[in-house]
This record gives C-alpha cells, sequence and structure tokens, in this order.
C-alpha cells in the first residue's frame, strides 16, 4: 500500500472537538467516538480518532470507508 503525504494529511484532515449528535463510531478502531474528544474528519467527511486515522494514512492513502484517495505525491 502506499502512504498518504505528510503534507496533505495536516492540510486536508480537519480536527475538532467531538460533539452531541457527532458521535459515531471509528471505523479503524470500531470504538465510539465520545462528546468532548478529538477527533479528525476527512474531505470526504468520514471522522475518525485522530490518532487512528493518523497512523491509517501512514500506511494507506484511501479512507477506510468509502476509498477516498488522498494524494501520495
Amino acid at each position: 500500500m502506499v502512504a498518504a503525504t505528510e503534507s496533505s494529511v495536516r492540510e486536508m484532515l480537519k480536527k475538532f472537538k467531538v460533539e452531541d449528535g457527532e458521535q459515531q463510531d471509528c471505523m479503524v478502531c470500531l470504538e465510539e467516538q465520545w462528546v468532548g474528544f478529538e477527533a479528525s474528519r476527512m474531505p470526504c467527511f468520514h471522522i475518525f480518532h485522530g490518532d487512528c486515522i493518523g497512523k491509517w494514512l501512514q500506511q494507506s492513502h484511501y479512507c477506510p470507508i468509502c476509498r477516498f484517495e488522498m494524494p501520495t505525491h
């Protein structure tokens, strides 16, 4: 697999605090995202724990849900 570039991860992932009504399971670790925790939103609008998607994108440049492609160069 090809990793996403560090610059694309920094520029394209949006970090935010999970608010009430935004909770959903992280599809990388399969654990719930709790209100008040920091999460990251990909350009395709899928939400993950920040650490989980960061590690994922070091190994693959695809969204684990919809296969949106992050830049590789």
